[in-house]
Order: structure tokens, then sequence, then C-alpha cells
């Protein structure tokens, strides 16, 4: 079994899990509607991003609790938001817009997380996976009501255990 961390590696032994999930992020607009943005995770020196995702309240990607959007060759990466008044938002993306028709540039990725945030993303080449972090519970944490030990151990985080299911990848030629 495999971490979370790992897939930032993008090794080619991944391409096993190519099946393509019920919507495909790297192309489909919206795919991640209701999904939740758990953490960024940006490595200079590689050039990399990895997105980490709350999918059990996801819309279109339901089979799996767990997403992970991978970028290598990283041009722009940013993130706007409003402060905040709470300890934890849960940022629930409202919207998110993939461009990559000409494949010159691999992938153009906007995302739009409420409440009232954006994150833009410009990368080489990407890939995304959908899994399932064992021993998860149905649902995710309640932020308000629960303390900060249980909301840790019932969210993934980029040291979980990880069980792929689907994954998708966008090269350019």
């Amino acid at each position: 079994m495999i971490t979370i961390e790992d897939l930032l590696a993008l090794s080619p032994e991944l391409r096993a899990f190519g099946a393509r999930p019920e919507m495909d992020p790297l192309t489909e607009e919206d795919a991640l509607q209701e999904a939740q943005l758990l953490d960024v995770r940006f490595d200079a020196l590689r050039s990399t991003v990895g997105l980490l995702f709350e999918l059990r309240l996801a819309l279109q990607l339901r089979e799996g609790n767990t997403g992970v959007l991978v970028a290598h060759g990283v041009r722009d990466l940013s993130w706007t938001a409003g402060s905040r008044s709470t300890k934890l938002t849960a940022w629930t993306v409202g919207g998110s817009t993939p461009q990559n028709r000409n494949n010159m540039f691999g992938l153009k990725f906007g995302m739009w997380p409420e409440p009232g945030a954006q994150l833009r993303l410009v990368a080489q080449r990407a890939a995304f996976f959908t899994g399932d972090v064992p021993h998860l519970a149905d649902a995710p944490p309640n932020y308000v009501e629960d303390d900060d030990s249980t909301i840790r151990a019932g969210l993934a985080n980029w040291r979980s255990k990880f069980v792929p299911i689907h994954a998708v990848f966008l090269d350019p030629p």
C-alpha cells in the first residue's frame, strides 16, 4: 500500500490505475463540485504541486473518499481568499475549470472554493487520483463541534495510507 505523499512522484507504475473516474477533473468543468480542498503542497525544488481533496461530499466523484491532483512543471500557483473568522474552514469547491485544449502548456486549472477563495494552477503535466484512505468514516468530521484530534483522525493527510481506484493523466506532446 502507498501513502498519498507517494503520488507526488508520479511514478510510471501509477499508470496501472489509469481507469477513468466518473468525471475527469483535468478535462471536465466542475468535476470537483462539492469536494473540499484539504491541503496544498508545493515543492519548489521539483516544481511540483499536490492538491488534496476530501471526496465524501463530492457530487461527481463518488467512488473514493479522497482525491489528489498532482501537477509537475508548475509555472503558476496562486491562492486568493479573504480573512476568516473561524479557526477551520471547509473550503468546498463551488466550481473548477480545466483548460488544456491545445496542450501547449499542459494544464491551466482554476478552482473556486467557498467561502470566497480562488486557486489558479498552470503546469506542464498533471494527474488526478481517486482512491480510499482506509478506516475513514462515511462522512467527514464536524469542524465546529469535534476537537482537533478527532478532526485530524477523520481526514486524509499526506502520510495517510492510500488505495488508488482511478487515475487520469495529462501529458502534453
